[in-house]
């Protein structure tokens, strides 16, 4: 069947190709453009309950308030949005309203209002992003009608697109190219090359590296400030580009090589990775968070279906991510085993076939998760090092209406009456310098020296992520507080499974009553295919109850319809007050039931150091030690002795063979020299000097240096 399908694509394209060819050697290229532009853009919608609200004598629709200047969910809004649906009812052979002149009457009427009424938005991306780009679509649509739009009419809604529309050199990123998009439509239908060049050179301009808003150079991506948004703004940017990209194919106007391969390592290297099956890793969502079904980016299958004709060089990885999108095979299919840090995102990613865990911190480089336009109103503790634990992927899914915002997962922070609102809404800085991870691409450890003082938070940590096949170490050092509020890290809160909350205590095993408890005695959880280890034990709350609450909670532009899910939580209680706390944790995702988790192993993981000076851990089986110095210092075992004079985040790996390798990361992106000094007893390595030279690495300040040991 896939070999039928893959066919099937072949033939498509090649006759597609074939047909523009042709075409423009028949016709001129606004024609083809909008040929394509159309092709793209094909609906069929039932209008019928749109003609029984549409005032005939005003051009108006009853039911709509033309008065309304609300920033979200702008409610004139819906007149250009029917009239764009009416338009593809009016041109679409099978729709019961096609070449209907009533139809087109109304079209036309309803023009002529909009340009008479003018209504206005408050937010700037109604009018010259959502609005104009309706607009545009309806008049080449009905340039195929029985009957087109009169000229003046169309001379004047292009009038006012040009003038409300906006200027897209002004705006950078996604909104940049969103603004171009419908100069396209307007430069095709008025056959205007400088407005074509410019438009095309504004969508493209977004497809380089910047350290502004856009792509980065870590292959993240940065909206709204040095602001991490792989998602929603993401997808922003693919789809205009990716669609303009498509119309321009085989022109003289398609993108280039070096603006595809960009947008193809974007895709494949980063935007793919933080889906799971279908589902996206909340933390690079930004606002959009907090809208219903957005982790969901099952649409995003298109981008693959584009990238087969732009990329046809890995055109067997999109079938894949298309395969595991459409729910064809499992989340595993495909999937190679990747460990990456972001260091310009503050953002580690780490990819196994069997599960995907993320960390998402921010620093006095990067800007916190934000809040706006009534949206994402209780974010606030999303960027202090949340954490995403996946192996089916929906493991989140909707899930924010009821959740509990004080108990991110991943998070250490105090339990609050009311979660804070940082003081700019928009774009609000970190407020530390040493936030970032060492890689090596397969293994990797992530630090945060989290430290709040706003909003009577008062609290700080050390906290710090050890990723190897298996299992994630998680550490917590450090922990102070002078806040009224009980201190909780979260270790998860997803949605209760089907399967139980299982709980071992040395050789016994129980359930998990309902409701929330403390236990002081625990060795492990279990739940959902996920295994929590507690090497060192600790105060857990482990929580099996029903929450409730409403999107409008955290999204005052939906609904405030009251919502109740079963919610699985489980953390660390630490106390009002803690001096010098600490937790480990150590997560074994994939694991099916209590019993395999019971046998599974963890002697070979050794948490040697854990403490507000270093924290470190060796994989003895892969012979892999992270170490995270958070100030100069010295660890020293019988094994091994490492110093450094400056904080920084070293692996070290194979460290008795002669292809031992080290790696290190400045996590605070200081662009200084590092020094470590090594000793290996077994391969009479004695005080061995390692300069590590970050002088000058500019905007990879905060990337990995490899060196041989």
């Amino acid at each position: 069947m896939k070999r039928i399908t893959f066919l099937y694509l072949f033939v498509f394209l090649f006759f597609s190709c074939k047909h523009v060819v042709a075409g423009n050697l028949e016709k001129d290229e606004y024609e083809t453009l909008m040929e394509r532009i159309r092709e793209k853009a094909v609906n069929n919608p039932n209008v019928e309950d749109y003609l029984q609200r549409f005032d005939t004598t005003t051009g108006a629709f009853t039911d709509v308030d033309y008065s309304k200047r609300d920033r979200t969910n702008w409610e004139p809004f819906i007149h250009v949005q029917r009239l764009s649906d009416m338009a593809f009812a009016y041109t679409h052979p099978a729709n019961t309203y096609f070449e209907d002149d009533a139809v087109h009457e109304m079209i036309v009427k309803g023009l002529d209002y909009w340009y008479e009424r003018n209504p206005h938005c408050n937010n700037w991306w109604y009018n010259q992003i959502a609005e104009p780009q309706h607009i545009g679509l309806l008049l080449v649509q009905m340039r195929t009608g029985k009957k087109g739009i009169p000229a003046d009419v169309e001379e004047r809604t292009l009038e006012r697109m040009t003038k409300e529309g906006g200027n897209p050199a002004k705006w950078t990123g996604a909104n940049r190219a969103d603004i171009g998009l419908h100069w396209i439509y307007r430069a095709c239908l008025q056959k205007n090359e400088s407005d074509l060049h410019f438009a095309l050179e504004n969508i493209y301009s977004p497809l380089v590296y910047t350290t502004k808003e856009g792509f980065q150079h870590d292959n993240s991506y940065f909206q709204h400030g040095q602001q991490l948004y792989i998602g929603g703004y993401g997808d922003a940017i693919l789809q205009a580009v990716l669609q303009v990209g498509i119309y321009t194919h085989g022109t003289q106007f398609a993108l280039n090589q070096e603006q595809i391969g960009l947008l193809s390592k974007f895709l494949r290297g980063t935007y793919y990775k933080t889906i799971r099956g279908k589902y996206m890793m909340f933390g690079v969502l930004g606002r959009g968070m907090s809208r219903p079904d957005a982790t969901n980016k099952g649409g995003s299958i298109h981008y693959a279906q584009q990238m087969m004709v732009l990329d046809p060089e890995h055109a067997t990885e999109y079938q894949e991510i298309i395969a595991r999108l459409k729910g064809d095979e499992k989340p595993s299919h495909g999937i190679k085993p990747k460990h990456t840090h972001y260091f310009r995102g503050d953002y580690t990613l780490h990819v196994r076939p069997d599960y995907t865990f993320d960390v998402r911190m921010v620093s006095d480089r990067t800007l916190r998760c934000e809040y706006g336009n009534g949206e994402n109103l209780k974010t606030y503790f999303v960027s202090d090092g949340c954490t995403n634990i996946v192996t089916a992927g929906d493991e989140y899914a909707n899930i924010f209406p009821v959740w509990d915002w004080n108990k991110i997962p991943g998070v250490t922070a105090p339990l609050l009456d009311t979660i804070p609102r940082a003081k700019v809404d928009w774009q609000t800085r970190g407020t530390v310098a040493f936030a970032g991870g060492v890689s090596d691409s397969l293994y990797g450890a992530s630090a945060y020296d989290y430290s709040d003082y706003y909003a009577d938070i008062n609290t700080k940590a050390k906290k710090a992520w050890f990723f190897f096949d298996d299992e994630i170490v998680c550490l917590g050092a450090g922990i102070t507080s002078t806040a009224e509020a009980p201190i909780f890290t979260t270790i998860n809160q997803s949605l209760l499974a089907g399967q139980p909350i299982t709980i071992g205590t040395g050789k016994k095993m129980m359930t998990a009553a309902q409701g929330s408890s403390s236990m002081k005695d625990a060795n492990w959880v279990h739940h959902n295919n996920i295994g929590y280890v507690f090497p060192q034990g600790g105060t857990l709350s482990i929580s099996n109850q029903t929450q409730g609450g409403s999107w409008y909670d955290i999204n005052r532009t939906k609904s405030d319809e009251f919502i109740e899910k079963d919610i699985f939580t489980l953390g660390f209680e630490h106390g009002t007050r803690p001096q010098n706390g600490n937790y480990a944790y150590i997560v074994v995702p994939n694991i099916a039931s209590p019993k395999a988790l019971q046998k599974h192993k963890i002697n070979h993981i050794a948490i040697l150091e854990n403490n507000e000076q270093m924290q470190i851990v060796h994989h003895k089986k892969l012979d892999i030690w992270h170490i995270v110095f958070y100030e100069a210092g010295t660890y020293s075992s019988k094994e091994l002795t490492v110093s450094a004079d400056k904080p920084c985040i070293v692996q070290l790996k194979n460290i008795n063979s002669s292809d031992g390798r080290l790696h290190i990361a400045d996590p605070t992106q200081s662009q200084q020299l590092i020094t470590l000094q090594v000793s290996i007893p077994e391969r009479k390595i004695k005080n061995r000097d390692y300069t590590c030279n970050f002088e000058n690495t500019s905007v990879y300040a905060g990337q990995s240096l490899v060196l041989k040991l």
